[in-house]
C-alpha cells in the first residue's frame, strides 16, 4: 500500500487547535483499539499531532557518505563444535558486537518457508477484522498475549507509527497455545523452537568469544524468557515527520530480529545512521543493555531505529531473549570471571575454569613470528663471580655490550633463600583473594601494590601475569609493616642479599667501562631499589597471548631470580633465544639507563617471557632512579667523553627519560630518539 498526503484530517483526532489537549488526543485514539492501522483505514492522509516528532530527532537520516556502508554479514555455516570454522565465526561475532552492536546471520538453522510464513502470519493478525484484534488488545503488562500501538503511549513524548503484537513465549514457562491468536498460532510456535534453538547456540558462541565457558552465559538464564514483539508498521502519509521506532536500545540480553523486505531499520554508528539492508533468508542479531553490563562494557548495546514510510506494511518480528522479567530481585552486573583481572588477577581468570581467554588478552599474529633462534644450543654468557676476578671483569663487559644480558653464579646469595623467596611470592599470589585484594591498586605511588599488568588499560594486549610490587627503597627504607605479611621475613633478607649484589655488580661493570670500582656507585644514581614479583598462571592457550610482551627495562641494571620453568627469551640479533634456568643462577640485564650514561657502550635489550601451559614465578629487582626526583639529570658520564668518543645521548631529567618510556606504549623503540 502507497498512502499520498493530499486529505485532511477528520475531526475525531484533531491535529491543531487553539485549546488542543495532548491526553484527550492519546485516550481518543488508544480507546479505538485499532491502532495506527486504524487511522489508515478510515482515510488519515495527515499525521495526528501525537505522532509528530521534533525536527531535531528526524534531521540525521542515513548518511550520504554511509549508504554502501552495512552491518556486518556472518555465515554460520560451520558453527557445530569441533567444525574448523567455528573459531572463525566467534571471533567475527566479538568483533561485530564490539564495533557495531549489530550484525547479520545467515545459514542459521531456521528453514527460510518458516521465516517467509512468520512474516505472513503476523502480517494475517494484523490485517484481520478489528473486532477479532480488539479482543486481545489491552495495557496489562502482565498479560502474556495483547496487542495494542505504543506500549508508552501516555509516557512518550511522541507516539511510534506502528502497532504490536507481543507474545510472551517462555517467561520461563511456555505460554498455553489456546491463548495465542488463531491467526498466526501455528507457526509462532514453530518458529519460536527454531529461534529460541538459535539464541542458545549464540549465547554459546558469544560465551567462548569471551574467554568463557560455552553455557556459561545459558547457565546464567540469559535466554530463558523468550518474548516476541510482531511489528506492523502501517504506510505513513507523512514519513517525515515521525517514526516507526524511536531511537532506543534494548532492555534485554540478545535480540533476534526477523524483518521483511521493505527496510526502515537503521543503526547508530559512529554518529550516523546506517541503513540495515534486508538480505533474504537472514536474521538481525543485536547485542542488549543487559548483555553490554554483564561483559564489562566488551559488547555494546547500541541505539537503532525504525523510519516511517509511503510504503507499507512493514512487517518484522524481534524476539528479546532476557531473564524471567516477574523476578524483580534479580540483579545484574558484571560476570566476575571478566572482572577478575581487575582485582583478582589472571588467576582469578584461571581459577573460574576459563578455557579460552579474553580477547584483550590476544597479541596480534605478528608478535609471534620470531620463536628462537635456530641453534637451540645458544645460550647467554654464564659468569662465575668466585672466578679470576679480571676474567670476571672481561666477561662482564664482553656479555654487556654483545647481550645486554648475562646469568651470574656464586654471587653469594644463599640458594635456599633464592628457594624461599620463589615460595613466598607464590604464597601470596595462592592465598585468599579477599586478602590479595586489600593491597590491590594502579595507584603508582602506592609502594606495595597487587594488580594485572603495568599499563593493563594502555597496552594493546594484556600480558598473561600478575604482579607484587615492593618500593623497598626510594631512596627512604620501606615500613616491613606494610609488606604482606605471608611474604615479609623472606623478602627483607632477600633484599638486604640482593642489594649487596647489586653494588658488586656495579663494582665490576666500573671496571668494565674503564672507571674506577667505586665510580658508579658514587654517582648514587640507582637509589631507588623495586621488586617485582611476577605470578605467570597457566594459560589454556598459550600460543596466543604473551606472559611478559617484549619491552627494555626502564632502569640501570636489572637482577632476575626465576624458577626451573624457563620461558624468558632475549631477542639476539633478531632471533629470540631462550634464557634455560641454572639452579642458584641470577639473570642479570642492563637497564636504558645504564646504556645512555655508559655512552651507548652497554645495551639495554628486548625480551618477554611466553606464556606456557605451566605456571611460573619470577622476581625482578630494578636498581633505578628515584622517581620523586624529577629534575635530577641524567647523561653520558664525563670521564668516558674524549675527542675520540664523542657523547652519544643528550642528558636528560629523570621527567624527561619516564615521559619518553611511557610514550613508546610497549617500550621497543629503542633509544635512537634520545641520541645527539
Amino acid at each position: 500500500m502507497v498512502i499520498s498526503n493530499e486529505a485532511v484530517l477528520p475531526s475525531t483526532i484533531t491535529t491543531e487547535s487553539a485549546d488542543y489537549n495532548r491526553v484527550e488526543e492519546l485516550k481518543a485514539f488508544d480507546d479505538t483499539k485499532t491502532g495506527v492501522k486504524g487511522l489508515v483505514d478510515t482515510g488519515h492522509l495527515k499525521v495526528p499531532k501525537i505522532f509528530i516528532r521534533p525536527q531535531h530527532e528526524l534531521v540525521q537520516k542515513s548518511d550520504t557518505n554511509l549508504t554502501n556502508f552495512q552491518i556486518p554479514f556472518i555465515d554460520l555455516h560451520g558453527v557445530e563444535k569441533g567444525e574448523k570454522r567455528r573459531d572463525d565465526i566467534i571471533q567475527e561475532i566479538i568483533s561485530a558486537s564490539e564495533n557495531w552492536g549489530f550484525f547479520q546471520v545467515v545459514n542459521h538453522g531456521v528453514p527460510l518457508n518458516v521465516l517467509e510464513d512468520m512474516i505472513k502470519g503476523v502480517k494475517s493478525f494484523h490485517e484481520q477484522d478489528d473486532e477479532v484484534k480488539k479482543q486481545f488488545f489491552s495495557r496489562d503488562r502482565i498479560k502474556r498475549v495483547k496487542f495494542n500501538s505504543n506500549f508508552d503511549l501516555y509516557k512518550s513524548r511522541s507516539a511510534n507509527w506502528r502497532d504490536t503484537l507481543t507474545l510472551q513465549m517462555l517467561s520461563p514457562d511456555p505460554l498455553d497455545p489456546n491463548e495465542m491468536p488463531i491467526a498466526c498460532r501455528d507457526i509462532t510456535i514453530e518458529y519460536t523452537k527454531h529461534v529460541t534453538t538459535l539464541g542458545y547456540t549464540l549465547l554459546e558462541l558469544l560465551s567462548e568469544g569471551l574467554g568463557l565457558k560455552p553455557d556459561h552465559l545459558n547457565e546464567l538464564n540469559c535466554g530463558e524468557a523468550c518474548t516476541l514483539a510482531a511489528h506492523y508498521y502501517p504506510a505513513c502519509p507523512e514519513p517525515e515527520l515521525t517514526l516507526g521506532t524511536a531511537s532506543h536500545t534494548d532492555p534485554s540480553f540478545l535480540t533476534i530480529l526477523l524483518q521483511d523486505q521493505i527496510g526502515g531499520l537503521q543503526v547508530l554508528h559512529q554518529d550516523h545512521w546506517v541503513d540495515v539492508k534486508p538480505i533474504p533468508g537472514a536474521l538481525v542479531i543485536n547485542i542488549a543493555d543487559l548483555l553490554q553490563i554483564t561483559s564489562n562494557d566488551k559488547l555494546k548495546s547500541i541505539q537503532h531505529r525504525v523510519l516511517a514510510n509511503h510504503v507499507g506494511p512493514r512487517i518484522s518480528v524481534a524476539c528479546f531473549l532476557t531473564n524471567h522479567f516477574n523476578m524483580s530481585a534479580n540483579t545484574y552486573g558484571p560476570i566476575k570471571e571478566l572482572i577478575s583481572v581487575v582485582d583478582q588477577g589472571v588467576k582469578g581468570l584461571v581459577d573460574s575454569g576459563i578455557l579460552k581467554i579474553p580477547k584483550f588478552f590476544i597479541n596480534p599474529p605478528y608478535d609471534f613470528n620470531q620463536k628462537k633462534t635456530l641453534d637451540s644450543d645458544v645460550q647467554i654468557p654464564v659468569i662465575d663471580l668466585q672466578g679470576d676476578h679480571q676474567g670476571v671483569v672481561d666477561g662482564i663487559k664482553n656479555a654487556s655490550e654483545k647481550w645486554g644480558f648475562f646469568q651470574i653464579v656464586n654471587h653469594g646469595v644463599p640458594t635456599n633463600l633464592m628457594d624461599e623467596m620463589i615460595d613466598g611470592i607464590r604464597r601470596f599470589n595462592e592465598q585468599d583473594d579477599e586478602i590479595k585484594k586489600q593491597i590491590y591498586s594502579r595507584d603508582f605511588t602506592k609502594r606495595v601494590r597487587f594488580s594485572s599488568g603495568f599499563v593493563l588499560y594502555q597496552s594493546k594486549a594484556a600480558n598473561w601475569r600478575d604482579i607484587l610490587t615492593f618500593l623497598m627503597s626510594i631512596p627512604d627504607p620501606l615500613d616491613p609493616n606494610e609488606l604482606p605479611s605471608v611474604c615479609r621475613d623472606v623478602t627483607l633478607e632477600y633484599t638486604k642479599h640482593v642489594k649487596t649484589l647489586g653494588e658488586n655488580l656495579f663494582y665490576l661493570l666500573s671496571e668494565a667501562i674503564g672507571l674506577k670500582p667505586d665510580h658508579l656507585k658514587k654517582l648514587e644514581w640507582a637509589e631507588s631499589f623495586v621488586l617485582a614479583s611476577n605470578y605467570y598462571p597457566a594459560c589454556p592457550q598459550p600460543e596466543l597471548t604473551l606472559g611478559a610482551a617484549k619491552h627494555r627495562d626502564p632502569a640501570f641494571l636489572t637482577i632476575l631470580l626465576q624458577d626451573g620453568l624457563g620461558g624468558l627469551q632475549v631477542l639476539h640479533e633478531d632471533q629470540w633465544v631462550d634464557v634455560k634456568p641454572i639452579p642458584g643462577a641470577f639473570v642479570i640485564n642492563i637497564g636504558d639507563l645504564l646504556q645512555i650514561i655508559s655512552n651507548d657502550k652497554l645495551k639495554s635489550i628486548q625480551h618477554r617471557v611466553l606464556a606456557n601451559h605451566v605456571g611460573r614465578v619470577s622476581v625482578a629487582c630494578f636498581l633505578t632512579v628515584c622517581l620523586n626526583r624529577t629534575m635530577k639529570t641524567y647523561g653520558p658520564i664525563k670521564e668516558l667523553i674524549s675527542d675520540e668518543n664523542r657523547p652519544v645521548f643528550r642528558d636528560l631529567t629523570t621527567k624527561e627519560y619516564i615521559q619518553y618510556f611511557n610514550s613508546q606504549g610497549d617500550g621497543t623503540d629503542g633509544l635512537d630518539k634520545l641520541k645527539l
